[in-house]
């Protein structure tokens, strides 16, 4: 099954121990404020205790999340891709290629998106999102 488009690399998860420092560090090293929050990484993040604080860097975000200690630990990083179509297409294809789909899809809290999340046999994760108006 082909998809539409290719999905477009938006974001970068950074699951970090303590959040505040992390956002300190990141200002002092890249010489750059956090930004206001636009949207592209997930807000609040399913698998987080707190955040995003994001730092635009160009075409990619980074989000800091405070990781939550249960299915985040500190160091752990997700791939953020967004789709012109459901998330739960992209979960499917996982699936069938030996992908653990470990969150959703599932509607993003008010925004009118979903999300899936999932790891490849490789250990990278990926969070999808995308929108809710097709199946998945």
């Amino acid at each position: 099954m082909a998809m539409a488009q290719p999905p477009t690399l938006r974001f970068l998860s950074l699951f970090v121990p303590d959040l505040a420092a992390a956002t300190q560090r990141y200002q002092a090293v890249f010489g750059v404020a956090p930004t206001t929050d636009d949207g592209v990484a997930p807000s609040p993040h399913p698998c987080a205790a707190a955040g995003p604080v994001v730092f635009d860097l160009g075409g990619v975000k980074l989000a800091l999340y405070q990781c939550d200690g249960r299915t985040t630990h500190p160091g752990d990083v997700g791939i953020g891709l967004h789709t012109d179509g459901p998330p739960g297409v992209t979960a499917k294809q996982a699936r069938e290629h030996q992908g653990q789909v470990f969150f959703g899809p599932q509607e993003l809290a008010g925004d009118g998106r979903e999300m899936a999340i999932f790891m490849l046999p490789d250990r990278h994760f990926f969070e999808v999102i995308g929108s809710t108006d097709d199946e998945g």
